[in-house]
């Protein structure tokens, strides 16, 4: 009878299993197709639950070794899946001897469950210069530490090792294809987003060629409008451009200075005035405003919520901007009249494609498509964004931001 413990030899070059015949010390025994491929699969489980830890090190300080991008993984990101996938490895290694019918017939029933690597799929899309090769190599490091470990124990077994192949496949193929979707998500989003606001600046670059046209202004006054405009849809533009670059998870990046808020917010106003019909106003009793903050990504905020006003409010109702500022924080906040709502939709308000039923075109899309982003830019800054209601005044959306969430001069990166 032959024992389930193998060597491995290389031959011509080839490394070949042989299994060994325990009933002569060190002799070798050449093993028939039929003949069973082991006998061992529980002990291995046993080991490696044992192992786990000394496991989990192995394979990080290896793919921190063999994967650029893998030391620029929080560790967190990389024990949060491990353990479920050894866990199940471990329980179906455990329970394999005692269920009847032939090995392979046993391993083809396995329910090799990869929900786990949904999440480090989803999680490695989120570090920078991570991609679908790396994700492949790191299940490929996994799996030479698992066999390391039970080879090197004499515990290494045939049907184990197809165990353990079947487990590292199926669960790669899952984590590759949901990094492959977080990258195609975040795309979309960020290309839909940045198209949306590309209409803002262009409309108002519009409006001052039509100001031009009718020598309703100065030229100096046309001219510099136009320019601010036209850079600003150059720099949306260019962002867009980058998402073909982008990797999913890797958000937004926003870039701190210092900046007055009242004149930057009094600029907004004045050019939200040059595009719509409805009276669009700056409510203030600061003289200056400081604040440390990506003060772009605040000006479209601004611009989404003042655009979203109008298109939602009462016809020709007048749109009231207004900000406050306290020793921690600033308060920015955009009122429309005539729209209300219900606030169990409210929250949902910030989710991206989200629609509200309340505008005068209820075939147009609802806030969601810039709120989504309010969220976002509120949250970079250490601040938060919320909604107003009532029936009888309208609503306002609200956003709080700290003075200074990050140092001048620094960069940040918040997720979608």
């Amino acid at each position: 009878m032959t024992s389930n413990r193998i060597k491995l030899i290389k031959i011509n070059g080839i490394w070949v299993i042989i299994p060994i015949d325990v009933r002569h010390t060190g002799s070798l025994s050449i093993q028939k197709k039929d003949t069973v491929l082991s006998i061992n699969t529980t002990e291995c489980g046993l080991y490696l639950e044992a192992q786990k830890e000394e496991i989990f090190a192995q394979w990080e300080e290896l793919a921190n070794e063999k994967l650029k991008a893998a030391s620029n993984a929080p560790d967190l990101i990389v024990r949060n899946y491990l353990p479920y996938f050894l866990a199940n490895l471990v329980s179906e290694l455990k329970a394999f001897e005692m269920d009847s019918g032939s090995d392979i017939e046993k391993i083809n029933n396995i329910d090799f469950d990869a929900k786990y690597s949904d999440e480090h799929g989803r999680s490695r899309a989120s570090v920078a210069r991570y991609t679908v090769a790396q994700v492949i190599q790191e299940y490929s490091l996994l799996r030479q530490v698992l066999r390391s470990h039970l080879y090197d124990n004499n515990l290494l077994c045939l049907t184990t090792a197809e165990i353990i192949d079947r487990f590292i496949e199926t669960s790669c193929a899952q984590a590759a294809q949901q990094f492959a979707n977080s990258l195609d998500e975040v795309q979309e989003k960020l290309i839909s987003v940045i198209a949306h606001d590309l209409r803002n600046p262009i409309s108002v670059a519009r409006s001052y060629v039509e100001i031009g046209e009718l020598g309703l202004s100065s030229s100096d006054k046309v001219f510099g409008s136009l320019k601010r405009s036209l850079e600003r849809a150059l720099k949306l533009i260019g962002e867009l451009l980058d998402t073909t670059q982008l990797e999913a998870g890797r958000g937004m990046t926003f870039r701190f200075e210092q900046k007055d808020m009242v004149k930057e917010l009094g600029v907004a106003t004045n050019e939200a005035q040059e595009v719509y019909d409805n009276p669009v106003r700056f409510d203030t009793d600061l003289k200056t405003a400081n604040v440390v903050c990506d003060h772009m990504s605040i000006l479209r905020v601004v611009e989404n919520l003042i655009s979203n006003g109008i298109k939602y409010g009462r016809v020709e109702s007048p749109i009231t901007l207004s900000l406050k500022q306290t020793d921690n924080e600033v308060h920015i906040s955009v009122h429309n009249e005539g729209s209300y709502i219900e606030p169990e939709q409210q929250n949902s308000m910030f989710e991206f494609l989200s629609r509200h039923t309340g505008g005068r075109d209820q075939r147009q899309e609802g806030w969601g498509l810039g709120l989504y982003l309010v969220r976002l830019v509120a949250k970079a800054h250490k601040g938060k964004a919320w909604i107003e209601s009532d029936r009888d005044s309208g609503t306002t959306f609200c956003i709080s931001i700290k003075n200074e969430a990050h140092p001048p001069g620094s960069a940040f990166s918040e997720y979608t």
